[in-house]
């Protein structure tokens, strides 16, 4: 009975962590294109290129409670095609820093702006939080 007990526990625990790992969103392959920038360079960046376009992903409401980074554009990754016909009609010729949270979203909808044919894409390291931990400005 033990046995039995131990093999059917196994199992379980075998189909579960089967089914996390299947829920999990694919990672993005990201194009060689893409780079990232440190929050502590991003100063510096936006004196040498003065036209740079930052783009905030993440909801709302995250930037409601948290903050954002002066200036950003908002286009929430969850809005899918909306947000992506909004990036669409922005110039591709620009430099753009795309932030998330931690770097994850952002990341998802850098390789869609690549195939929309942006030109140079910047992702924040880190996301907003490596923003705030870096001591960082944040509008609120």
């Amino acid at each position: 009975m033990r046995r039995r007990y131990l093999f059917v526990l196994l199992l379980c625990s075998f189909a579960q962590s089967w089914v996390l790992a299947e829920s999990q969103p694919p990672v993005p392959v990201l194009p060689a294109e893409i780079h990232e920038i440190l929050p502590e360079n991003v100063e510096r960046h936006l004196v040498d290129h003065t036209d740079t376009i930052i783009i905030d992903v993440r909801t709302e409401e995250e930037r409601k409670t948290r903050g954002y980074i002066l200036n950003s554009l908002h286009h929430d990754q969850f809005h899918g095609q909306k947000t992506l016909d909004a990036l669409a009609r922005l110039d591709k010729n620009k430099p753009c820093i795309v932030y998330c949270a931690i770097g994850g979203r952002a990341k998802l909808v850098a390789v869609e702006m690549h195939k929309l044919g942006f030109k140079n894409i910047l992702l924040l390291k880190g996301g907003f939080n490596a923003w705030i931990a870096s001591g960082q400005a944040v509008a609120k």
